[in-house]
């Protein structure tokens, strides 16, 4: 089946056409999933839903002008449950759809002539986790190059994945340049980007030039392809509440052999910072040892969604975090 890039809690030429054509809006899909799944034993329901960029369903006050899709929905027992819609490319059996994280769902259930319904709260529990490796050496010409391997899971497979197909491999790296052009990556290599139980696992070489504020100074920031690289909340004021979407575990660790000649003149201290409920946490540890800096960095996210109130705390956190990932490692010359 192929979607037609339509959103509809409805059908629109109906199920069997959708089937003949084996093409259909996302609602049409999803019923011939539903009946598939019922033919087969499966204890399944319609869900109707909004998806997050439509607005979620008010939970006390329901509409079907909220309303633009239908998933199926599978209870197993009072804390497990699935949510599949076969629309969705990207989509796997066992992960919530992105799109309808922190959202409301009504399952319908119409069994004897009587219509009976309820409210889901979609949410996932456990985070998208990502693990970043970086062996590098710093060259006395003020330049780095080294490997980068990328390990991700979940929701962060899902959206590499979507971005590669959008983007094609030419284009595709770019994505962890972030604008700067002095950043060379080459020799991309993907593995199992198409296999749903195993992490995405991404290599790539890179070569960056280094700023130098001195003939004898060398600076690098080792927080380099740090899945946070971009602070994405510098306005004073908000207007809106804030939705991550899910839960969140990033790890990045990195070994930089230094450059003959050169000796360390100053490391960012070993650090945690909190949030103030400890919803999001950095934790960074640096040691030097046999002529290299190995740098380990954590960030986890343990909270997906933000009142307009919080803001304040959060854009201070937001500030303080980018502040420590942007640190420097300082090397001099030996003289």
């Amino acid at each position: 089946m192929t979607w037609n890039k339509k959103d509809a809690w409805y059908t629109d030429k109906g199920v069997r056409t959708a089937w003949s054509k084996k093409t259909g809006n996302s609602t049409e899909i999803n019923m011939i999933l539903y009946n598939l799944l019922k033919h087969s034993g499966i204890n399944a329901y319609p869900m109707v839903v909004s998806t997050r960029d439509n607005g979620a369903i008010n939970q006390y006050l329901a509409g079907y002008g909220r309303i633009n899709k239908t998933v199926v929905y599978i209870p197993v027992d009072s804390t497990h449950n699935y949510v599949l819609d076969a629309s969705g490319k990207y989509n796997t059996y066992d992960e919530l759809p992105a799109e309808l994280l922190n959202t409301y769902g009504i399952m319908i259930d119409y069994r004897a002539n009587v219509l009976n319904y309820k409210m889901v709260m979609l949410k996932k529990i456990d985070p998208a986790r990502e693990m970043v490796s970086v062996e590098a050496e710093i060259k006395p010409d003020n330049q780095v190059s080294g490997q980068v391997t990328i390990n991700s899971m979940s929701y962060e497979k899902a959206d590499y994945h979507q971005l590669y197909d959008e983007l094609g491999a030419s284009k595709y790296l770019d994505k962890f340049r972030m604008g700067d052009n002095n950043l060379k990556l080459s020799d991309l290599k993907m593995e199992n980007i198409e296999i749903d139980t195993l992490p995405l696992v991404q290599t790539f070489n890179f070569k960056l030039a280094l700023s130098s504020a001195a003939d004898n100074y060398i600076y690098f920031t080792p927080g380099l392809f740090f899945s946070e690289q971009k602070n994405p909340f510098l306005r004073e004021e908000r207007l809106s509440d804030i939705d991550f979407g899910h839960l969140k575990a990033y790890t990045l660790n990195g070994v930089y052999k230094l450059p003959l000649g050169y000796k360390i003149d100053a490391v960012p201290e070993n650090t945690l910072l909190n949030m103030f409920d400890k919803s999001i946490s950095l934790k960074r540890v640096i040691s030097v040892a046999d002529g290299k800096v190995s740098v380990s960095y954590q960030i986890s996210f343990r909270r997906a969604t933000y009142q307009l109130s919080e803001y304040p705390p959060l854009h201070d956190f937001y500030k303080k975090m980018f502040e420590i990932l942007n640190e420097p490692v300082v090397l001099k010359k030996a003289s």
